[in-house]
């Protein structure tokens, strides 16, 4: 016998070596792909565990039979245990084979998800049929050998205390049998494809024609036939455990074996309270149903009414039991019905009972539900978080809380499976609807089961080194009391030498040691163990706290020896494949609650993991089964979460788009406000082998619908690219541009037809200086046309940047023009008379204050006293048409500007691919360099395109400064004294403006109109600020100090308009309360208030333009004073008439 403590150290050393290993092997992985760490993460805390690289997962295994390692003395008894054991696992074996190769096939068959016909299905399935006909065979020899062996045992008093654990194993190969029965029954379309199937065959039979197109004999046809009888009485009439029972029945056994059978359902009540894990009970119960079936059978009577009241009472405890997968029974029901006359010895009132207690438990489960959710989830969480802290901790501490949280998590897992198993099946067999508020606790339960698997695969290393200490720890404990045990019984050996039971226990003493010291515990060794234990436990030698200890630590072992493999049957969720339909609200509910959005990822999980038995079905190939199924939820997923999406983010984007026009307001209290960048920010989810990406659907969406809308409108390609760059900076979505238009669209007016009609350009249009564009002055259409930098930029594109200087010579000769106008009414005697008198009384107000200021009552005075010179037809005094002189002026000062910045704007997007402007490459050197031609032209005109784009760039050319130089000599000149008067009629022009600017935007709010309307006119502001810069008078127009003495005059009448209106503090009269006047007084505010605002906008539009004239540097003046231009009487002269050079 090997040394206990050696084998425990081989085993932590081989255990040690390959953890290493794995350890080794999934750094290698992290180092391959660091990226995916985080969504390999998250995939493996709440997807399926097959999908990380690699998992470790131990199974204990040896190729040693049982009789190796069962070595006594006491040979005769060590045969009993021996046979004990190894029937127990052929048992047990049937059983496992039973749900791993039989009951999924025949439950899955169906004409879901299949690609053949009915016929088709039948004949791949034939095979399937014929090895289950085999194992009912097998399983009816070892039931029947099962039974001899017991009777036989009877003999052998020691032996009996093993009788319990094997009749527990034969309950469980039962309970397979009557799922199978149940399956077989339940299933509709095979039967249907089977009986068409049949009737095909059997036309073969009766028509010597088809048989002979099949290319086969009439002969072999019938053993065709005959083979399909023979497979429809043995398996597919439904009674697979009813033929095994009778064949048993045939047998002669002892009272012995029919007392173990009555004393095992006996005990059924007292297991099920005893017991931890709620998926056993059903098993129990339908394994005592079983058993009453063999009782009755094997003791050739009427049924025991004592034990059938027993087992009446349990179904009333447990009136729908779950068989396997959907598959439940009502066991009463169901039993029952195989036990001949059981209606005769029944009690009805008893049987009554059940129905009742079926409606009551839903109900009590139903009301409990929110509670119950609420208290698993809690204790999921502390679950999972305390695994999390002893995968981490280096030396975890083995002790029985450690065990006690292994098997906790591992119960915890069967009671919420058990939980949402039930819930199902008290529906179904109630045939009562699904209400959605169970629907949504159940799908809080499958995330439960997710979760919990998903810790137990994430941290499957630290899970193979925990349950394997632990089961070590256990197993040495349970070694150490055996060998106490043993020397108990040895010395009351010794004063009773002769005693058989004695013996007997002391050999399964010994073997039990064996069993557990000798090597890895193993399902064999566990059979043994059990065996051994029963036998031990009959002598009732050993003390109280040590069968206490043994009892709890043998389930322990157990659970822990296939601990992983054992988490993931408690965490199958299989039940969800047969009810898809909740799938839908579920999906619905989580698009509803975006926070939610990392349940999609769990529930794509769970559904991919109730599939798995699809790859057991002999139907159809697997890989056909799982891809329509595939299509299936993912059509599903799409119609409620994927398509949805896409079209809430196009709204949203649309609306936010278009937010400048008159939406309703989207209150966020009344609707509520769903942040749909949680379904954006999931990573990628796989389903069955596919990947599917949220923001990739999205962005694929996006990118088609913009690109075919922009194609049926062009025009809205402005539009579909601030979606495009909203739909980054909201949802993280990266659409591709679509390049769309290829071509400009809004080319606008060209600058050639500008450059040719400059004249009524200015007229027609106004500028505005901030967003340097010009907008129509009014149109017979429904919109005006604007031009601004773009437009210009694609004309320079179209005609070549040389335009520039020509437009900028066209700007000369109409100022030229200009200019003579505005010299001829500066020259006029009544005009030039008023300014030199105003500049006379300002010198004298001069004198007596520094810091005088240009009274507004003067300027207002100018203005309205122009009005005397005469009016044009179209009301427009002198006053007038000079501002509109000026505006035109600075108009075309604009429109020198605009052009300016086009060319730059085209140089830029025309050098954009040029790296580094600061050091250029000469792609003729290169060439030369590294001898790629032998005519480097090209490279050469290459060179000299990116050096003159360069020099446009970073150079430009000062047009403002060239307008002022060629201007500014002949303004400045002698015989151009009168202009000198300018600075002083700026004050004026500017109230006129103001008027006039005020009436035209009162007029925008107007239904219909009558006269021009407008919102911008900074051409005046422009105007005035280039020609002062000619005069250069700005210095002469600051001593004015314009803009105080309008503030000061608009506070004045503020202050008056208040005052007038304050309320009087003693008796008032009806003049006083007259509502007119109430009203008049508002108007008065109102209408100082629009002048106050207009001022400040010409005050700030007139301090931009002039910074645009500072840095210009202009000849020094001629000494001319305003006296000596007065006391003269020369004729304007006319400005130049050589254009600026630019270059």
């Amino acid at each position: 016998m090997m040394n206990p403590d050696v084998s425990l150290s081989l085993q932590k050393r081989v255990l040690k070596k390959g953890v290493d290993l794995i350890g080794h092997l999934q750094r290698t992985f992290e180092h391959l792909d660091v990226s995916s760490q985080a969504w390999m993460l998250s995939l493996s805390a709440y997807g399926d565990g097959g999908a990380l690289p690699l998992q470790a997962e131990i199974n204990p295994y040896e190729r040693a039979a049982i009789d190796e390692f069962v070595r006594t003395e006491n040979d005769l008894f060590g045969k009993v245990i021996v046979a004990l054991s190894v029937m127990a696992c052929e048992v047990r074996f049937l059983t496992n084979e039973a749900r791993l190769r039989f009951l999924d096939p025949l439950l899955h068959y169906s004409d879901e998800f299949v690609d053949c016909s009915p016929n088709l299905s039948i004949g791949r399935f034939l095979s399937f049929l014929q090895e289950l006909s085999n194992f009912k065979t097998r399983c009816k020899e070892v039931i029947l050998l099962f039974i001899r062996q017991l009777d036989a045992l009877g003999e052998r008093e020691s032996g009996i205390g093993a009788v319990p654990f094997l009749l527990g194993c034969l309950s469980e190969l039962f309970v397979c049998l009557i799922a199978a029965d149940g399956i077989v029954r339940a299933n509709n379309t095979l039967r249907e494809h089977w009986n068409g199937y049949r009737a095909s065959i059997s036309a073969c039979v009766h028509s010597p024609v088809a048989s002979t197109k099949l290319n086969i004999s009439n002969g072999e046809v019938k053993e065709v036939d005959g083979f399909l009888v023979g497979i429809e009485k043995a398996v597919l009439s439904g009674t697979i455990f009813t033929d095994c029972i009778q064949d048993v029945g045939k047998t002669v056994v002892g009272k012995k074996v029919l007392e173990h059978i009555a004393a095992a359902i006996s005990a059924t009540g007292t297991e099920i309270e005893a017991t931890q894990d709620p998926t056993r009970i059903g098993y129990r119960v339908v394994g005592a149903g079983a058993f009453l079936i063999l009782h009755t059978t094997l003791s050739r009577t009427a049924v025991d009414k004592k034990l059938l009241r027993i087992f009446l009472d349990l179904c009333r405890l447990n009136p729908v039991t779950p068989l396997w997968r959907n598959v439940s029974i009502s066991p009463a029901d169901s039993i029952l019905q195989l036990i001949p006359d059981s209606m005769k010895h029944v009690d009805r009132k008893q049987l009554q009972t059940i129905p009742p207690a079926k409606e009551g438990i839903l109900q009590a489960r139903i009301a409990g539900m929110p509670k119950d959710v609420a208290a698993f989830k809690t204790d999921a969480m502390d679950w999972v978080e305390r695994m999390q802290t002893l995968a981490t901790e280096s030396e975890p501490v083995i002790s029985d809380e450690c065990a006690a949280f292994l098997r906790n998590g591992l119960l915890l897992a069967r009671k919420v499976q058990n939980y949402v198993m039930q819930t199902f099946h008290y529906h179904s067999v109630l045939l009562k609807p699904i209400s959605r508020t169970v629907l949504q606790h159940l799908g809080v339960m499958l995330e439960i089961l997710v979760v919990l698997k998903g810790c137990v695969d994430r941290y499957g290393l630290a899970v193979c080194q925990l349950s394997e200490r632990v089961k070590d720890f256990f197993a040495s404990r349970i070694h150490m009391a055996c060998y106490n045990l043993e020397k108990r019984l040895a010395l009351e050996k010794r004063g009773n030498f002769g005693a058989v039971d004695q013996v007997d226990s002391l050999t399964a003493l010994k073997v039990l040691q064996q069993a557990v010291a000798t090597g890895p515990l193993t399902e064999e060794r566990l059979v043994v163990l059990r065996v051994c234990f029963g036998i031990c436990l009959a002598t009732k030698r050993w003390p109280s706290e040590e069968i206490a200890f043994v009892l709890s630590a043998i389930p322990v072992i157990k659970d822990l020896c296939s601990f992983q493999k054992s988490f993931r049957i408690a965490c199958d969720v299989s039940i969800f494949y047969w009810n898809r339909m909740v799938l839908r609200p579920y999906l619905e509910e989580v698009y509803q609650n975006p926070i939610q959005a990392a349940r999609l990822t769990v529930l794509l999980a769970a559904f991919e993991t109730s599939a798995a038995g699809l790859h057991a079905a002999r139907h159809e190939t697997s890989s056909v089964l799982l891809k329509n199924y595939r299509t299936v939820i993912m059509g599903e997923v799409k119609e409620y979460i994927l398509d949805p999406l896409c079209k809430d983010i196009e709204t949203n984007l649309r609306l936010l788009v278009h937010s400048h026009l008159s939406l309703p307001d989207r209150n966020p209290f009344e609707s509520a406000v769903r942040d749909l960048r949680m379904f954006t920010s999931l990573g990628p989810i796989y389903f069955l082998g596919q990947c599917v990406s949220v923001r990739d659907y999205v962005e694929k969406y996006l990118d088609r619908t913009f690109y075919d809308l922009t194609t049926v409108a062009l025009h809205d390609w402005k539009t579909y690219d601030e979606m495009r760059s909203l739909a980054f900076h909201l949802y993280g979505l990266n659409v591709i541009q679509a390049h769309l238009p290829n071509q400009t669209v809004e080319q606008g007016a060209d600058i050639l037809e500008i450059m040719r009609n400059i004249n009524s350009f200015v007229t027609s249009y106004t500028y505005n200086l901030n967003n340097q564009v010009f907008v129509e002055r009014s149109s017979n259409n429904k919109h005006l046309n604007t031009i601004g930098i773009r437009h210009v930029a694609n004309s320079l594109r179209t005609h070549g940047i040389g335009v520039m200087n020509t437009t900028v010579n066209y700007t000369y000769q109409f100022l030229r023009k200009n200019f003579n106008i505005f010299s001829q009414f500066m020259f006029d005697e009544q005009i030039k008379s008023r300014l030199i008198k105003d500049i006379k009384l300002f010198r004298e107000l001069k004198q007596t204050d520094a810091m005088a200021r240009y009274p507004f009552e003067k300027a207002e005075k100018f203005n309205k006293g122009i009005r005397t010179l005469g009016v044009t037809p179209d009301g427009l005094t002198k006053l007038d048409q000079f501002r509109l002189l000026i505006t035109h002026i600075g108009n075309a000062m604009g429109f020198v500007r605009t052009v300016r910045s086009g060319g730059l704007h085209q140089c830029s997007k025309a050098i954009c691919f040029i790296p580094d402007l600061e050091d250029l490459e000469s792609f003729e050197e290169l060439g030369k360099t590294e001898a790629i031609a032998t005519e480097f032209s090209a490279a050469k005109d290459l060179d000299e395109v990116v050096t003159l784009l360069t020099k446009n760039l970073s150079d430009g050319t000062e047009f403002f400064k060239l307008l002022v130089e060629v201007f500014s000599g002949e303004f400045r000149h002698a015989k151009n004294r009168h202009l000198q008067n300018f600075y002083v009629i700026v004050p004026p022009l500017m109230v006129n403006f103001v008027d006039h600017a005020v009436t035209c935007k009162e007029r925008i709010h107007k239904k219909n109109p009558s006269g021009l309307v407008l919102f911008t006119d900074d051409g005046f502001a422009m105007g005035v600020a280039y020609i002062l810069a000619l005069l250069n008078q700005n210095s002469q127009f600051d001593s004015l100090n314009w803009n105080d003495s309008v503030r000061e005059k608009f506070r004045k009448d503020a202050e008056a308009a208040a005052l007038v209106n304050r309320p009087p503090t003693g008796t008032r009269t009806e003049a006083e309360n007259d509502e007119k006047l109430k009203q008049a007084l508002k108007l008065t505010a109102r209408r100082v208030d629009a002048y106050v605002k207009e001022f400040d906008l010409l005050f700030y539009s007139f301090s931009s333009a002039r910074i645009f004239f500072k840095s210009t540097v202009a000849p020094p003046p001629a000494a001319v004073t305003t006296e000596s231009a007065a006391a003269t009487g020369e004729t304007p002269a006319m400005p130049p008439a050589a254009p600026p050079s630019a270059s």
